[in-house]
């Protein structure tokens, strides 16, 4: 998709129009300023030739009235243009961006996981500002562009056709310099915007694990990486820059060539002489097009970085929205007897060659036990029950009686909350990071899913650090276990929730989440030597092996 249709797509009327409209005026403008540069040119020339000639009956006032039309009128368009792009752009930002965020919620939770580091509010924003900017940056210039060189070239052609001819010829070769060094251009763009993706990252991993990598004598290791990725980013941005200025030199020699052409044209020769004041005045003509030629490498190189955000955004412009979305009638229609229900049927657990298939129908209220060593696959099992790993057969994993894989993220948020056992914090205070999952929760109604969790004596307000780095490992699990029981899920499953945790307190927190939320499936997958921590009794118990021993189930 590119770049105008996906803008296209998402504006309003309003917007559409406004896109049309700067681009007119910004062409007229364009066409206004060549026709002033001609016309003051023709003028000034003519009047020294007069006055040379002495000639008392040339009459000065109508070009001087036209070079101040022209002035009026080229900077009238020019901010009426400014003013009617800028409207274009806001409108087309909030439009496109307000569409994808709607189409966003349509996203199934196993495709936002891959997005956990960023990259979707990415997408959202520089994505959709380097869309929205075309408004601004590219139609109205490509439209003043294209007119003014259009209405020259025409011009020239039926004063004199060898001339139109020549200059046709320069301004084709003008055009392909631009497009070649916007090519080249954006070749090194890309290559600087993966150098700088690789050191933000490196940045990242490495603040998360400064103490570690202190321990380890590695913080030269890791800086000299990224001072690598930022050094190949600044050679290729300023591999881009020098192709720029090496482009800007070639078209203004091309410019040269063509001013000059057209002059000895003009100017030589009885087949091609003109009156000096007509040969100024196209060649002021043809300076004005030159110009805007100049600035073509740049117009096409945002166009360029639009087209590549909007390739980014094509998947997800293309979502229909939750209201295009077909609506089921009947959720538990797909399997009779199973409403509410989430149901497994031949889903492979385990790993490589301990892989087999379990079935079985989680009803509300149930516990579902799944132990195994590390490694036998209990974290890969959660999370495609969860639907944040595609299913391996379709209609494999379905929740409420709908297939899992075709559920938007918000519908199955509605439903279902995995706590994973490296799940996030955010470095605010604990009841900040509790109302992430209920934000009209009062205090009382935190510390009951605090004490729920064997947490009553952790303050409402206690700060949580970077990544929950102010508490211990043991308060990190139970917080975002309360976190989870504030969202009352039909079916919570539940990653080795007993880690960092005395055998009491572990005991204490599962009989309190079993209180909290008596109606909801529970899911808790443990290890092997925890699997005497559950307070009551289990519907199933699926155990993982990690060596050739079939899984069992009970």
């Amino acid at each position: 998709m590119t770049a105008f249709r996906l803008l296209w797509t998402a504006a309003d009327q309003l917007t559409r129009r406004n896109l049309l409209l700067a681009a007119v005026l910004a062409g007229t403008a364009e066409l206004c300023a060549a026709g002033l540069l001609g016309v003051s040119g023709w003028f000034l020339t003519s009047c020294a030739v007069v006055t040379a000639q002495a000639n008392t009956t040339w009459s000065w006032m109508y070009p001087s009235g036209t070079v101040r039309a022209l002035a009026l009128g080229r900077t009238g368009l020019r901010y009426s243009e400014r003013l009617v792009s800028h409207g274009a752009l806001l409108g087309a930002t909030v439009s496109l961006r307000s569409r994808l965020v709607r189409a966003a919620t349509t996203v199934p939770a196993r495709e936002l996981r891959d997005h956990r580091d960023g990259a979707l509010m990415a997408r959202l924003t520089s994505d959709v500002g380097a869309v929205g900017g075309t408004a601004g940056q590219v139609f109205p210039p490509l439209a003043g562009i294209g007119l003014t060189a259009a209405a020259v070239v025409t011009l020239l052609m039926v004063t004199s056709p060898p001339s139109g001819a020549a200059e046709l010829l320069l301004l084709a070769l003008s055009t392909a310099t631009a497009v070649t060094a916007e090519r080249r251009t954006r070749g090194h763009q890309r290559t600087a915007a993966q150098a700088w993706a690789a050191a933000r990252t490196s940045l990242l991993s490495a603040r998360s694990a400064l103490p570690e990598l202190r321990c380890l004598d590695a913080v030269d290791l890791v800086r000299d990486q990224v001072a690598d990725a930022v050094g190949r980013a600044r050679c290729a941005e300023a591999a881009a820059a020098s192709v720029m200025r090496r482009s800007r030199l070639l078209l203004r020699l091309l410019a040269v060539a063509g001013q000059t052409a057209l002059l000895v044209l003009a100017l030589s020769g009885p087949v091609f002489r003109q009156p000096a004041a007509d040969a100024i005045a196209e060649v002021l003509l043809v300076a004005a097009a030159y110009e805007l030629m100049e600035t073509l490498p740049q117009v096409l190189c945002d166009h360029g970085l639009a087209a590549d955000a909007a390739q980014r955004l094509t998947d997800l412009a293309n979502r229909a929205l939750p209201d295009e979305l077909p609506t089921t009638s009947a959720p538990g229609a797909l399997l009779a007897g199973t409403a509410g229900a989430l149901v497994a049927r031949q889903v492979p657990v385990g790993i490589d060659d301990v892989r087999t298939e379990w079935s079985a129908v989680i009803e509300p209220g149930s516990v579902v036990m799944v132990t195994g060593p590390n490694g036998s696959g209990k974290s890969t099992l959660l999370a495609t029950l969860a639907g944040r790993i595609s299913p391996a057969a379709p209609r494999s994993v379905l929740l409420d009686g709908v297939p899992v894989e075709s559920l938007p993220a918000h519908a199955i948020a509605d439903l279902l909350t995995l706590v994973e056992a490296e799940d996030w914090i955010a470095d605010a205070t604990v009841a900040e990071n509790l109302r992430q999952a209920a934000p009209g929760a009062d205090d009382d109604t935190l510390r009951a899913a605090l004490a729920a969790t064997a947490l009553e004596r952790l303050p409402l307000d206690a700060p949580t650090g970077p990544l929950g780095g102010a508490l211990s490992q043991g308060q990190r699990r139970r917080l975002v276990i309360a976190r989870a029981v504030l969202r009352a899920p039909a079916v919570l499953l539940l990653d080795e929730p007993t880690a960092g945790l005395d055998d009491r307190t572990a005991v204490r927190m599962l009989t309190g989440v079993r209180r909290a939320l008596p109606d909801s499936a529970l899911v808790i997958a443990l290890p092997d030597r925890h699997e005497d921590l559950i307070p009551f009794a289990a519907t199933h118990v699926l155990r993982l092996q990690a060596t050739p021993r079939a899984a069992t189930v009970e």
